[in-house]
């Protein structure tokens, strides 16, 4: 029989891949709160037979309803998370791990870290210690960009220059992957010793060139910043959410950055035997492989919009030009490559006759190489007709991608 594994906020950034995983290696899932038909919410007393017989729990889910100065008694996440360990303990679970956050401190600016502060220290003082351990978690990047890593990937590609608070605040990324794997060990690994974990990257960097290696990672230019004060972005904040088209910024994101402070990990990292990636090396290869999809939709779109029923062997083709002549990917929005119509409002009309005939050309060019086969090599006739061809063409080549660059 697989062994049982309970995780809370299963579909949650983090929940997700942790419970994909924990698949992957043979465990039988539970997902306490997020099952179809499952009523069990933070803050319920949890059945037993749902606790009962499982080799650990992490615990995920945080309530966002809650009025975030409510009092202790009156905190469903405060109290919610001690029912939840408490009543793990009396079913015989051996693991309880709470995922914490890196911004937990008494003193923290934002609501959430001093309420984490506050759940860590009910939890050392509850019935539960024996099987409580604690995961602080850094900055979360990778995977599907949602939560505050999409936030932030959203704003690093918005514009070079940015007005940004705390640039030089260190934080420490940690790849969603690395945490899922750090739970794991913490949930089901034997004799991990009662301590607070922290998985986060061992050396920080600042704000500032975290925020820099996420454009350069979409392949944009440099990044500029423009200091502002604190009160200034939680205004800004505000501002963000009467404007459309822009990323909302919530301020408590803003007050967790602003009071972030580097925490040690070098020896809870080696306790979970975790060797963390490099961001950078990491990151590119996640949106080197976006663009390549990117570009291929896009291709999509500009046939279409062109009245052309792509093929594959069309799409291979410009996809290949639009690379080689620089032009991919075009940066078009999801709206305009479901509806191709939409391009026509971006070409001026006096040019649009013109344009439409210098794309038709183009994509005669593209069509009249020789059929490219994967793993067929050409004959020797078929290589001269190509080399014959690419001379031939190479005037009309030259002036369409000088007009399109």
């Amino acid at each position: 029989m697989a062994p049982r594994l309970i995780i809370t906020g299963s579909t949650g950034y983090i929940g997700a891949r942790l419970a994909a995983m924990a698949r992957e290696r043979g465990f039988d899932v539970v997902e306490l709160g997020r099952r179809p038909g499952a009523k069990w919410r933070i803050g319920d007393e949890p059945a037993a037979s749902d606790l009962e017989g499982a080799v650990g729990l992490v615990h995920l889910a945080h309530c966002w309803a809650t009025p975030p100065e409510a009092a202790e008694e009156e905190n469903v996440n405060i109290s919610g998370t001690l029912k939840l360990a408490e009543a793990a303990k009396t079913a015989g679970v051996p693991r309880f791990v709470f995922a914490s956050s890196t911004s937990s401190r008494r003193e923290a600016l934002n609501v959430y870290g001093r309420t984490k502060f506050r759940i860590e220290e009910h939890l050392a003082a509850s019935e539960a210690v024996p099987i409580v351990r604690i995961a602080r978690i850094g900055l979360v990047y990778g995977g599907p960009r949602t939560a505050m890593y999409g936030l932030m990937a959203k704003l690093a590609a918005l514009s070079p220059i940015l007005p940004m608070i705390g640039l030089s605040r260190k934080v420490q990324p940690i790849h969603l992957d690395e945490v899922a794997a750090g739970l794991l060990a913490l949930a089901t690994g034997e004799n991990q010793p009662l301590q607070t974990f922290v998985l986060a990257q061992e050396n920080p960097i600042s704000f500032a060139a975290w925020l820099r290696i996420l454009r350069r990672a979409q392949g944009n230019g440099n990044l500029h910043f423009i200091p502002v004060p604190l009160t200034a972005a939680l205004l800004a904040c505000r501002v963000t959410k009467l404007l459309p088209l822009i990323p909302t910024v919530d301020p408590e994101r803003v007050l967790g950055l602003a009071g972030a402070a580097p925490m040690e990990s070098s020896e809870s990292l080696r306790l979970l035997k975790l060797n963390l990636s490099d961001p950078a090396m990491v990151l590119a290869g996640e949106f080197g492989q976006t663009h390549e999809e990117q570009s291929r939709c896009e291709a999509q779109a500009l046939l279409r919009y062109l009245g052309i029923a792509p093929t594959e062997i069309q799409l291979q083709r410009l996809c290949e030009g639009l690379r080689r002549e620089g032009l991919a990917p075009l940066g078009l929005s999801p709206a305009m490559i479901r509806n191709p119509a939409l391009l026509a409002l971006f070409e001026p009309p006096a040019n649009r006759t013109r344009h439409r005939l210098a794309q038709a050309l183009y994509l005669a060019d593209l069509a009249s190489e020789p059929e490219r086969t994967p793993g067929k090599k050409a004959g020797f006739f078929g290589a001269m007709l190509a080399i014959s061809s690419d001379v031939l063409l190479f005037p009309l080549r030259a002036l369409l991608a000088g007009r399109y660059r």
